[in-house]
């Protein structure tokens, strides 16, 4: 048996387990991030980063990056006003470091923030293509995958 509790109600986990206890089944107690948005005690979500330009380093608010994309094995970001910026972290790991509820990891190699977005086409193979703003030169393809959740991320 799986029990899924929001983390703010700790001491109701305790209360239960102790009610179980004579319970003949293992309990899996999971926690999950308060349904009104909040995170989890403990999660920080990244507000800045520190990228490099040339022998100086610049803060980037999250609020001015657009998206974030990977390319030949390297990690960069991309703002408002369309400049480009290496970023010391893989994917996985900015989509840990970042709001759910504004960011998506749309495919393997790009993660983007809702504002970002300008228009949604349907594309081959149930796929969505993206028209990002700043434009991207490559065409941002929603993996197959992740089209149900990004439907569902995007409000539908």
């Amino acid at each position: 048996m799986r029990i899924l509790v929001a983390e703010d109600e700790r001491r109701l986990i305790q209360q239960l387990e102790a009610a179980l206890k004579n319970f003949s089944n293992r309990i899996d107690i999971v926690l999950v991030p308060p349904a009104d948005g909040g995170q989890p005690a403990g999660v920080s979500r990244r507000q800045r980063f520190l990228v490099r330009q040339g022998q100086k380093f610049q803060s980037v608010e999250v609020r001015d990056i657009q998206y974030f994309f990977a390319e030949d094995r390297f990690v960069f970001c991309r703002t408002k006003d369309n400049k480009k910026h290496l970023i010391e972290y893989r994917i996985e790991e900015l989509e840990q470091m970042l709001e759910p509820v504004q960011w998506f990891r749309v495919n393997r190699s790009f993660l983007i923030a809702i504002y970002a977005i300008d228009m949604v086409y349907p594309y081959s193979g149930n796929r969505l293509k993206l028209h990002v703003i700043p434009a991207f030169r490559k065409d941002v393809i929603v993996s197959r995958e992740r089209v149900a959740e990004f439907r569902k991320w995007m409000g539908e």
